[in-house]
């Protein structure tokens, strides 16, 4: 039985079911997680050669193993990479470590140490593929699963928490369709905020103040609603600046520190609007907001009277 695992994502969905697939092949073990951006190596050493008092062996899974990445943490424990180097020389072959680490930096020695020791698992497992694991005995068509995927703005954890509710949901029928998600799944904040966006730009004064309503009735306050109208806004603009280039959503959303789902949907919008349209939207919402912080009109009227005049 191999007990040495490295698992390198930064996808939450992938690092799951990676570690699941290794525990699979474990029988009567204790499932021990530690994160090491508060814990040090060496009590993670220390538990793996210490008996288990409920199992036979020990699954450790060890998160956020930044001293195996060329990028600075911030973590401030102190690891003693000794303690672990000698550990790897020689394993507990009763227990499995699993370090997780969104990337290695393989000029490190401890790395290479790793790389001859360690199974290293790199590759990212496609959401479709662990989607297909978790449907079991329920029907859902592909183009459901796609429109899943999208609803929840294509991040994986959500995708994978929403299937759970829609199983819930429809344990008894056993089929899940597009209707159940619009029906159970709460819409994306992020799709809102464009749609509002869309709305205003394009003059749409019914549908402005309705989509505003919507986002109060769900715990949105009116100087947060401001706030992120504005910065969807200077995102598109932003966004429209650098494509310029032919920069792609996943470099643009590095330079931005932006997620690529947003940047994707405004690349999408960039296309509507002028440059000199975008900068004149925002100084409308930098007048309302200094209103607003002056006290001269109360938060929600000032926005109100903003949408009333687009």
């Amino acid at each position: 039985m191999k007990n040495l695992y490295v698992i390198v994502s930064s996808d939450k969905a992938t690092q799951d079911v990676q570690i699941e697939n290794i525990l699979f092949s474990m029988k009567e073990y204790e499932r021990i997680d530690y994160d090491l951006a508060e814990t040090p190596i060496e009590q993670v050493i220390e538990d793996l050669d210490t008996i288990p008092l409920f199992s036979k062996r020990k699954g450790i899974v060890a998160y956020q193993a930044m001293f195996l990445s060329a990028e600075k943490g911030k973590s401030e424990v102190d690891h003693n990479l000794k303690v672990l180097e000698k550990y790897l020389s020689n394993p507990n072959p009763e227990n499995i470590l699993i370090l997780v680490t969104e990337s290695i930096d393989k000029r490190k020695k401890i790395v290479s140490t790793l790389l001859e020791k360690a199974t290293v698992l790199e590759k990212e497992i496609p959401l479709n593929d662990i989607l297909k694991d978790k449907i079991d005995d329920y029907k859902i068509d592909k183009k459901t699963l796609d429109f899943l995927i999208g609803y929840c703005g294509n991040h994986n954890e959500r995708v994978l928490q929403e299937l759970e509710k829609l199983k819930t949901y429809k344990w008894e029928e056993k089929e899940i369709t597009i209707s159940d998600i619009k029906e159970v799944v709460s819409r994306n904040i992020e799709d809102n905020i464009f749609s509002l966006v869309d709305s205003i730009l394009n003059g749409n004064k019914k549908d402005s103040f309705a989509m505003y309503q919507n986002l109060l009735l769900h715990g949105e306050q009116a100087s947060s609603v401001l706030s992120k109208l504005a910065n969807k806004i200077r995102l598109i603009y932003q966004v429209k600046i650098l494509a310029k280039d032919g920069s792609s959503d996943q470099e643009i959303g590095k330079k931005l520190s932006v997620h690529p789902y947003p940047v994707k949907l405004a690349r999408e919008a960039s296309y509507k609007y002028s440059e000199g349209m975008l900068l004149e939207y925002l100084q409308k919402l930098a007048q309302v907001d200094l209103n607003m912080k002056q006290g001269n009109t109360v938060a929600g009227l000032s926005f109100e009277v903003f949408m009333a005049s687009i």
